[in-house]
Order: structure tokens, then C-alpha cells, then sequence
């Protein structure tokens, strides 16, 4: 294989339990949008509710119909809001929708369509839903017409941001929630914790659900959780090695220097691949797991490496590189470093290596 991500099934499930035991009264809701962080969302969603976990959550009708299309029968949340069109193939294959505007409600009413519905506050995110004060009269409107309310929810914006003012925005954004637990005992559903919720803000919480996503990686933002364990590496391999005769310029625009003498590699995995081209000159590989410098523009399908001199008579081609992991992330040289943002870039042309016990045991692409 030219690159792949090795996937420990194993650390998933601890952390999948490490958040369980953090809300011990909530039901988990597995959160496997983009193909679970590009981790692969079959294989991920299987291995969730073989180990117990009743519902999913993705981001769109199609996320969800490769679920129900591969065989998974259990509840499924599509977050995102539906037209009209998708609505009725949602209905037909039981897939739960995110209702955050009135003209779903007019539109399931009229054409009289039978759907487990969630509705959306917007606590203070800004992106979906009804302000908590409309929301309540949703609630009230879609109980009297008997609308098959399944859950009310809203998303946490700085659960992962370490600063007071967003511990007080996320504490207000909880507080104005709370006022929808009076309805827990007419709609199965009451969630607002994400992984940063589940993590910071589990005290005293009244929903019933939770929707872990990158912490089931064991990162929140960028960073890792002690707490948890390591699940995702991606790797590829050298191709190159070359120790140069004179200072010499690498890769486009020439903005990389080698000096006389030194060594560098070429690994194949680039942009197309997920290596962020922003990642150019701010970022590390790890061989043997000596750290070695990005250098030079990140290409398509290769980038170059310096090679450290405590390892240059011991490298060879071939050998295994890891571009990507958990605390390479932490330690990138980027203003806008996010986990998600970097796990979901991973392309079509990585292979998903599956382990159990350190072992492979399924390889997809």
C-alpha cells in the first residue's frame, strides 16, 4: 500500500466506554458524518451498535441511506435540514429528521407524512434552528397535532475552547436548554452535549442523549484527551532518499532549502491525500518516530522531509512514515488547527486499515 490510516478498533471502544462513564444516565448517539471523520462510517457505525450504541447521527439524507443501504437498522439522525424531496425518502426508509423551521412542519402536515422528527433550538450557535422561546411554541404546536416529535436538541459552538468566556457562553447555552426538560417525559429524546459537552460540561446535565464525534478519536479541537486512547494513524512510505551535493532549493517555488550536505526524503502522500498544503513548512512526519520537517511545498501526491542526522544512516525506501496522528495535529504550526478539519481532508486513495489487537483484520479504500 502506498499510504492508509491504521484504525484501533480496539481504543475506539475504550473511549466509547470512557464516555459512557462520563454520562452514565445518557444514551450515546454515534456520530459518524463524513464517513465518521473519513475513518470509514460502515465500519464504524457496525462496530458502534455492536457494542451498543441504538442511534446514529449523520449529516445528510445520502450519509444516511449508505447506512440503511448497508444493512443498519437502527435509528438514524440526519442533522442537517431536508428540502421537500427528501423529506418523503426519508419517511419511506425511517430515518429521523432535524426540523428547524416551520415550513417542514407545514410541509410534513400537509402531505400527512408519517416521521420521527427532532427539533432544532438555537441556543447560540447561530446556524439552525428556533430561538428557544419560538422553539417552545413548536413544541407545544407539533405535540397538539400529534407530530411525531422523536427528540429536541441544539449544538454546543465553544464546548472545546479552553477560555473563560467560552465556558460562560457554553454554561448559558446549557441553561437555556434546560427549559426544554419539562418535555422528557413526552419525546424520547433531549440532547445538546457534543463531544466537548460530554467531556467539560457533563455535571448536572438533564438530556437523556449524547452525540460524541472526534473524541471518540480521542482528541477534542486539537488536541489530545489523557483520558483517551490513540485510534487513528496514517501512514505512507519513503520513496526517496537524496543527500545533497550543494545548498539546493526544494519542491515548487523553491521555497524549501537543503543545505550541502544534508539529507532529505520524498514520502508519498500530498495534498490529494489529505497533507494539508497549508501544512507546508509547519508540520512533522515521524520515521522511527524521529521527528523530520516538512520542507518545501507539499505536492499532490508527494511531499519532502528533512531527514535529522541521527537518522540518516538508518533510513532505507520503504520505510513506514507517519504523516498524521493525534499529536502531530497538537503540535502544528497553523493558525486554525482542528482535528475534524484535518481528519475528514483524508482522501479516497488511503486505504482504512481495521486492527483488532494490533492486528488487521479488514482493509477498504
Amino acid at each position: 500500500m502506498r499510504a492508509w490510516v491504521d484504525i484501533e478498533m480496539d481504543n475506539l471502544l475504550f473511549n466509547l466506554k470512557k464516555v459512557k462513564a462520563k454520562v452514565p444516565n445518557a444514551e450515546i448517539m454515534g456520530v459518524v458524518k463524513a464517513d465518521a471523520y473519513s475513518l470509514g462510517s460502515l465500519e464504524i457505525a457496525k462496530e458502534l451498535v455492536n457494542n451498543g450504541v441504538t442511534i446514529l447521527a449523520v449529516a445528510s439524507l445520502d450519509e444516511a441511506m449508505e447506512l440503511r443501504n448497508a444493512g443498519i437498522t437502527q435509528e438514524i439522525l440526519v442533522l442537517g435540514i431536508l428540502l421537500d424531496e427528501e423529506i418523503k425518502q426519508a419517511a419511506q426508509n425511517d430515518i429521523q429528521i432535524t426540523v428547524g423551521n416551520f415550513k417542514q412542519i407545514e410541509y410534513i402536515e400537509k402531505n400527512n407524512i408519517g416521521i420521527g422528527i427532532h427539533i432544532k433550538i438555537d441556543t447560540g450557535m447561530g446556524r439552525l434552528g428556533f430561538t428557544p422561546e419560538k422553539g417552545e411554541e413548536v413544541v407545544k404546536y407539533c405535540l397538539n397535532k400529534n407530530l411525531h416529535i422523536m427528540g429536541i436538541y441544539s449544538h454546543l459552538s465553544d464546548a472545546d475552547e479552553f477560555n473563560d468566556e467560552a465556558d460562560r457562553h457554553t454554561r448559558e447555552q446549557i441553561s437555556k436548554f434546560e427549559k426544554f426538560d419539562k418535555y422528557k417525559d413526552k419525546v424520547k429524546y433531549l440532547h445538546i452535549l457534543n463531544s466537548g459537552g460530554i467531556l467539560r460540561f457533563n455535571d448536572g446535565y438533564v438530556g437523556n442523549l449524547v452525540r460524541p464525534g472526534i473524541c471518540m478519536y480521542g482528541m477534542l479541537g486539537y488536541e489530545r484527551v489523557q483520558e483517551l486512547k490513540r485510534v487513528f494513524s496514517v501512514k505512507t512510505k519513503v520513496l526517496s532518499i537524496k543527500t545533497a551535493g550543494e545548498d539546493t532549493r526544494i519542491s515548487y517555488g523553491r521555497k524549501g532549502i537543503i543545505k550541502k550536505g544534508e539529507t532529505y526524503a520524498t514520502i508519498g502522500m500530498g495534498y490529494a491525500d489529505g497533507l494539508k498544503k497549508t501544512l507546508s513548512h509547519k508540520s512533522y512526519v515521524l520515521i522511527a518516530e524521529e521527528k523530520c520537517p516538512i520542507i518545501g511545498e507539499i505536492c499532490m501526491d508527494m511531499c519532502m522531509v528533512k531527514i535529522p542526522n541521527t537518522l540518516k544512516d538508518k533510513i532505507s525506501l520503504g520505510d513506514e512514515v507517519v504523516v498524521l496522528r493525534d499529536d502531530i495535529i497538537e503540535d502544528m504550526e497553523i493558525e486554525h488547527r482542528c482535528a475534524c478539519d484535518i481528519l475528514t481532508g483524508i482522501g479516497k486513495r488511503i486505504y482504512r486499515v481495521y486492527k483488532r489487537n494490533g492486528q488487521p483484520y479488514l482493509i477498504n479504500r
